[in-house]
């Protein structure tokens, strides 16, 4: 359970392996009464009577002021307990009492500890040193306490150059049940979704729910679907980006191959399939959970227990290929996993900056969320995203729109973490030194059938044509016809949609340097294969006034290679077209001349010269209006045409 998993994290980080105090037979002190009181405080912290012998030694210290040990038993008691504010209150009363006995090199560490997971690194920075001062040959100490001390330094200084945060309680009807968690949304930033515990237990049922935003306001959240929630455990959510895949943890399942797994679903207009197990590439035998959905859905990082890491817990990524099989899980390196605890793996839309949480790396104590940008298992050295969004208590969960504008994330309600701590959503504006290393806008439309209008599934790639590299690709909705990519600026993509006995339609999306990057709503309609119809090659380009093909166009041209050789009935006539400047005679040469550039292209390319044929036009038809450059732009064109 995800919850659990948390806050047993969280605990287990809480609890200290030196605090103990040497075993001593000389007291900081001659009264016999006082003494004797400690030895009976000691009789009764064996029978676990541990408020009774508090009391005992709390009466002590009030007259037997300088009485070192009995405060250090006092810390140790209330350590037991789990009061770890009280217990900082006596070891640093007793350290300072103090500093230079060897013997107690524990508990001045204790005290360093104690202090530094309060936040107050001035204080714990001056008990390390006492543990450090006192040349203790207990080796923990001896490697921990520079560490620590560096860590203290590196809080000090993010202090002192806050970054701009303003974090929001996100307001009822979110923020109602006893815990919620890992929030997420799709890339219109209208639906929600995030993990539930509505009990006041942490045995309780922890589910997925979502809210959307209307009228300015977000909408009582709901559960998810019943084909996902069940009376298992199920949270720890992620959603690509056109809200048609989510992945999940579900803990305690029939199906499961350890005590969590992550599973799938799909949603088909409206309706949430059956959750399917990723299976033994993805899930181990051990804990896998904290799952985080590239914005296409075909890439998948999370975080694993099983053997074989950094760390007891390590962040693994698995990609889906086009049978839609999951790769076996690979560790993302040593760049991000450490010797610690890694949590919360978030790959922001852009596909190349990943948020993370960690306690194995230089923080402010605790969890603390990094940031580093890559992919796979090469990343970039980490950077601690500062404070005051990382404090010295657990910070684990982030979610950043994918415009960068918006992040979203949960923190446990007060300091003192525990079983019965609330957990709330908060949203804020990102700082400029937090953001994505690219900012992305996303582009939302519908497939249609260009002759009955009806709605069609089919599959829409976005390629980037100058590494000829597909950056994503989603399956619109069968029933809707609905689609949603993601588009990151910096580079120049081609939008291909592709379904079977249909004409393949391309279109050219130029954000190398945007001068806006609104949404786009791109409607598309595309043309059965018969006889006469055709369409345009929008990523074909030649040099100006010049046949020559751009190496960019590469992309297309495999794409149409590719049609043609799924295709082997049809006949294609590649046709060139030009704007109306210059002579006709010359207009007709060149987009003949383009034409046979992509033809010769084809043929040296594999594809059979019986299938294909080319001519150039001219001037001949224009789509759009000569009078302005656009519309020429548009004229000068190659277009496919089934024969």
């Amino acid at each position: 359970m995800s919850f659990n998993k948390v806050i047993s994290i969280t605990i287990c980080m809480a609890l200290f392996s030196v605090f103990s105090v040497a075993q001593t037979t000389t007291y900081h002190t001659k009264n016999k009464k006082s003494i004797s009181a400690y030895q009976e405080a000691e009789l009764l912290q064996q029978q676990r009577r541990w408020n009774e012998a508090i009391n005992v030694l709390d009466a002590v210290i009030q007259k037997d002021t300088g009485f070192v040990e009995a405060y250090y038993k006092v810390g140790s008691m209330y350590m037991a307990m789990g009061n770890k504010t009280a217990a900082a209150r006596y070891f640093c009363k007793g350290a300072d009492l103090d500093p230079s006995v060897k013997a107690f090199a524990g508990a001045y560490f204790t005290a360093g500890e104690l202090s530094y997971n309060e936040g107050e690194y001035v204080r714990a920075k001056r008990y390390f040193g006492y543990a450090l001062n006192v040349q203790s040959g207990d080796k923990k100490i001896k490697e921990q306490t520079p560490v620590y001390i560096a860590k203290c330094d590196f809080a000090i200084d993010m202090m002192k150059h806050p970054v701009d945060f303003k974090p929001v309680l996100m307001t009822p009807p979110i923020n109602t049940a006893f815990a919620q968690s890992h929030p997420v949304l799709t890339a219109d930033g209208k639906t929600l979704y995030y993990t539930t515990l509505s009990g006041l237990s942490r045995q309780d049922d922890e589910n997925i729910v979502t809210s959307s935003y209307v009228n300015g306001k977000w909408s009582e959240p709901v559960s998810i679907s019943d084909n996902i929630n069940s009376k298992e455990n199920e949270g720890t959510c992620s959603i690509s980006m056109d809200g048609n895949s989510l992945v999940f943890v579900g803990c305690g399942k029939a199906d499961g191959l350890g005590s969590c797994d992550i599973y799938i679903s799909k949603k088909v207009n409206n309706v949430w399939s059956k959750p399917t197990n990723l299976g033994p590439a993805v899930n181990s035998t051990s804990w896998d959970s904290h799952p985080s959905l590239s914005a296409d859905g075909r890439t998948l990082y999370f975080v694993s227990a099983r053997k074989g890491g950094f760390g007891k817990e390590d962040i693994y990524v698995t990609h889906l290929d086009e049978k839609g099989i999951w790769s076996p899980a690979q560790n993302a390196g040593s760049s991000v996993n450490t010797s610690g605890t890694e949590f919360s793996p978030f790959i922001h839309a852009d596909g190349t900056t990943l948020y993370f949480s960690s306690n194995g790396l230089l923080g402010m104590g605790g969890l603390d969320i990094f940031y580093t940008t890559g992919n796979d298992t090469t990343w970039a050295v980490p950077k601690n995203i500062g404070y005051p969004l990382n404090t010295y208590a657990n910070d684990e969960t982030l979610f950043i729109t994918v415009d960068g504008a918006k992040g979203y994330y949960s923190r446990f309600d007060g300091t003192n973490v525990n079983y019965n701590s609330r957990i709330f959503l908060y949203e804020f504006d990102v700082p400029q030194s937090l953001k994505p290393g690219r900012i992305s806008t996303f582009a939302k439309g519908h497939i249609y059938d260009k002759q009955t209008k009806k709605p069609l599934g089919a599959r829409v790639e976005l390629v980037d044509i100058e590494t000829n590299t597909v950056t994503q690709a989603v399956q619109s909705d069968s029933i809707t016809g609905e689609y949603t990519i993601v588009i990151t600026e910096g580079k120049e993509y081609a939008v291909y949609v592709n379904r079977n006995k249909y004409l393949f339609e391309s279109l050219n999306v130029n954000y190398k340097n945007p001068t806006s990057f609104d949404a786009l709503t791109l409607d598309i309609y595309l043309t059965p294969i018969i006889s006469g119809s055709h369409v345009t090659l929008n990523n074909i380009f030649f040099q100006t006034n010049s046949y020559q093909l751009e190496e960019k166009s590469i992309s297309e041209l495999k794409k149409l290679i590719n049609f043609i050789q799924i295709n082997p009935a049809q006949r294609v006539e590649l046709a060139g077209y030009t704007d109306n400047v210059g002579t006709a005679e010359a207009n007709l040469k060149l987009s003949a001349m383009r034409a046979k550039a992509v033809y010769d292209y084809l043929i040296q390319h594999g594809i059979k010269p019986a299938g294909i044929t080319y001519k150039g036009y001219g001037a001949a038809s224009p789509v759009a209006d000569n009078n302005s450059e656009e519309g020429r732009q548009k004229n000068r064109r190659l277009e496919i045409k089934i024969l």
